[in-house]
């Protein structure tokens, strides 16, 4: 019975598809014979017409951008000098007429190099600077416009894409402007980081030169001419620390702690002064620099012997600048840095991070002293600035956080047990 339904299915399945194939021949053939019309050039026209309306859509949106454009102030540091600043694609000039007829036109570089003014035509004016551009562009506009004043001005700087690459937090292309320089895109780009190289940044122009910039010297002096305007196309490259070079480790100061390179021949005070070592909490007599010396090493107090400036750091010394705070880690509530006081104790660091004092961890616990590199133990041990002090956990809260591993030991045990998996000998 089953197969007979089957079967039937399968011819009315396969009538319908030749019923619709043959009505599709015959439409075919309807078609085909059918008179042939003479070609509609209307829909044609009417592309057309539709085409042009979109151009000239298109021309209104432009000139509105570029009126907007204008309208937007760029942040410049200083007015642009025209004898210095170099004209380039993207900049947007208004040409200025006043007499017979009066209008203002803007006009923009194109990115072949060019100015195209109205009535005179296309003007080349690559590599020229704002005041050649000027000289040029109206010597040129004079004959069409006899009987009106006219004057040619720069009213939006043009932006170009530049690079930051290398030991920055974002590293990327950016966009800029002529007026910017090479400290301001490292800003944008989220500034260096800590392993950066900040005396050695290179910048690598289009036409292969390729400049220098020393960003701590920047940072320090404010040097604004060591501090280059980039330009569109321009690789900033901020390297590593280059680990092969003389280099200086900083601690204590949790700040401004860690690696540095040093420039040659560069005094302790200089060095400290270009990485802004000192603050208002700062102490600079208690700074030490602690130097190996063969099998030997050698404290140095720089300040302390009153010649900071006479004494050239060493690859690899320390420098140990005791912080203003003490860091407070371990069992306690809030660890974290808290403010340095002279007559505070490790039990007294402990209670203020909201560790519990009448424990048997609070005998156990530790100063890790940042200056001389020892640990010293118990609840009254001495804190100087820059310590960490670590407060363990209790043995009774050791053994709480073991207590449910081992149940979970134990109940695995008893279960192998039970299915035979764990004789009972």
């Amino acid at each position: 019975m089953m197969k007979k339904i089957l079967s039937i299915c399968f011819i009315l399945c396969f009538s319908c598809l030749f019923a619709q194939v043959l009505e599709d021949e015959r439409e075919w053939q309807r078609e085909s014979e059918s008179t042939p019309r003479a070609i509609d050039f209307s829909k044609m026209f009417e592309d057309e017409k539709a085409e042009e309306e979109k151009f000239e859509d298109l021309k209104s949106k432009l000139e509105r951008e570029m009126r907007q454009k204008m309208m937007e102030a760029a942040a410049l540091e200083k007015a642009v000098d025209p004898e210095t600043y170099v004209v380039g694609p993207g900049d947007i000039f208004t040409l200025n007429i006043w007499g017979a007829m009066e209008m203002q036109m803007p006009i923009a570089v194109s990115p072949e190099g060019v100015l195209p003014v109205p009535s005179v035509g296309e003007i080349d004016i690559r590599k020229l600077t704002l005041a050649e551009v000027k000289e040029k562009v109206l010597k040129a506009a004079k004959p069409f416009y006899e009987k009106s004043e006219i004057s040619l001005t720069l009213v939006t700087l043009r932006s170009f894409r530049v690079h930051v690459v290398g030991e920055v937090e974002y590293p990327g292309t950016y966009l800029a402007n002529p007026t910017e320089r090479v400290s301001d895109m490292i800003k944008e780009a989220g500034g260096a980081t800590d392993w950066a190289n900040k005396i050695a940044i290179k910048l690598y122009r289009v036409e292969g030169d390729t400049l220098m910039f020393n960003l701590s010297a920047f940072e320090a002096q404010g040097d604004i001419e060591s501090d280059p305007f980039v330009n569109g196309g321009d690789i900033i490259f901020i390297p590593p620390i280059n680990l092969d070079s003389a280099k200086v480790f900083v601690e204590g100061d949790f700040k401004v702690g860690g690696l540095y390179q040093i420039l040659h021949e560069e005094s302790v005070h200089e060095f400290m002064q270009r990485v802004k070592a000192f603050n208002k909490n700062t102490n600079p007599l208690n700074v030490i620099i602690i130097r190996k010396r063969d099998q030997d090493i050698q404290i140095i107090k720089p300040y302390l012997e009153g010649n900071p400036e006479k004494i050239i750091l060493k690859d690899d010394d320390r420098i140990i600048i005791p912080s203003a705070y003490v860091y407070v880690k371990g069992c306690v509530q809030y660890p974290g840095t808290y403010p340095y006081v002279a007559s505070f104790t490790a039990k007294d660091y402990a209670g203020m991070a909201g560790g519990n004092l009448y424990s048997g961890a609070i005998n156990r616990v530790k100063v890790y002293q940042s200056i001389t590199g020892k640990t010293k133990r118990g609840p009254e041990a001495p804190v100087a600035p820059g310590d960490v002090v670590d407060l363990p956990k209790s043995w009774n809260e050791e053994l709480r956080n073991w207590g449910p591993i081992l149940s979970a030991i134990a109940s695995s045990v008893l279960a192998a047990k039970a299915i035979g998996l764990i004789g009972n000998d």
